[in-house]
């Protein structure tokens, strides 16, 4: 049966027998197609330099200006909306145009609507401080790094409220028991927990009872988990921790100074910057495993403990061995917000 459609490779082939001198019926016996098939192939190329049919589509409403200034005006102003560009295209080109229209001469710039990163405001100082400090730390290796303890505090709801738990149902089944998450108004309190992580280690998770001070940090943290801690991984020690007035408290430095602890310089407004956030995230994601309502503080503690000692090492190794990318993507950003 002969063909009328051909591939581009046959296309191909067949210019190519005819530029050699072959006849067309003769390529098309070759092909497996009709002499009228490569008649119409041989005519195109003659004439458009193209061996693919070229189909007009419809008529394009906007012209090059018009789409520079939706697409101008959509990088200074991230927010606007495609009806706001609709309306200010309107005002400004006396041109009439749909919302899809719109978003259809964004994507041809790859502009594309997201969620914002959401970061913590920074100060122009501190983005000065942010540079120095991964400026001083990017070569570091990660012998350097592994000698590192990461902690931080977090808080944890009895009633968690995540927006990561998904489910899968049918249209119109949206209010059925199974697919509502209940949420408490007031989350039912939380509980603040202390933890840190290093190449190869971390430490338990330590509840903290009321609020953290200076007195409360040394005494329930840094003596029992620390001090032991730091033992273990050597002289190359260090302790890395932000700077929460805990944390900076004269007390809390003189204990640190005669115990012999080295601390990481810690810039301002940098939790980007540790690796233990993430590990939080993970923990977070572990909790919601074992249900998004506890009965109460206990029960929540209990299952922060279990899934904090099933996070695996591993992932918390490559959470340490990614200080390198992060101190350079501050350098890259001048000190400013990174993608961590």
């Amino acid at each position: 049966m002969e063909r009328s459609h051909l591939s581009r490779d046959e296309m191909l082939r067949a210019i190519g027998m005819l530029e050699a001198g072959m006849r067309q019926i003769d390529v098309a016996n070759a092909i497996g197609t009709s002499q009228s098939v490569i008649s119409r192939l041989f005519a195109r190329y003659r004439e458009t330099g193209a061996i693919s049919e070229r189909h007009p589509g419809r008529h394009r409403i906007t012209t090059r200006n018009q789409d520079r200034f939706l697409q101008m005006t959509a990088r200074r102003i991230p927010t606007v909306t495609a009806p706001e560009l609709q309306r200010q295209l309107q005002q400004a080109h006396g041109i009439a145009l749909s919302s899809r229209t719109v978003i259809n001469r964004l994507h041809e710039a790859n502009l594309r609507s997201r969620r914002p990163l959401r970061v913590q405001p920074l100060r122009r100082g501190n983005r000065g401080a942010r540079l120095i400090w991964a400026q001083e730390h990017v070569l570091w290796n990660n012998f350097q790094w592994a000698s590192v303890l990461f902690t931080d505090e977090s808080r944890f709801g009895i009633h968690p409220d995540s927006r990561r738990v998904r489910i899968w149902r049918q249209p119109g089944n949206e209010n059925r028991l199974q697919h509502v998450q209940e949420v408490h108004s007031f989350r039912g309190g939380t509980i603040m927990v202390w933890g840190g992580i290093s190449f190869g280690g971390r430490t338990d998770l330590v509840l903290i009872e009321n609020f953290l001070n200076a007195v409360s940090y040394r005494n329930q943290i840094l003596q029992p988990i620390v001090l032991p801690y730091a033992a273990a991984v050597g002289e190359n020690f260090i302790l890395m921790h932000d700077n929460a007035r805990c944390h900076v408290a004269a007390t809390v430095s003189e204990f640190l100074n005669e115990s012999g602890i080295d601390v990481l310089p810690w810039p301002a407004q940098s939790p980007d910057l540790n690796p233990i956030e993430q590990a939080w995230d993970m923990l977070q994601r572990g909790v919601l495993r074992g249900g998004n309502n506890f009965q109460n503080r206990e029960q929540l503690f209990a299952v922060l403990q279990e899934s904090w000692r099933l996070i695996p090492q591993q992932d918390l190794n490559n959470l340490i061995l990614s200080m390198q990318r992060r101190c350079r993507a501050v350098v890259n950003s001048r000190g400013g917000h990174t993608n961590y």
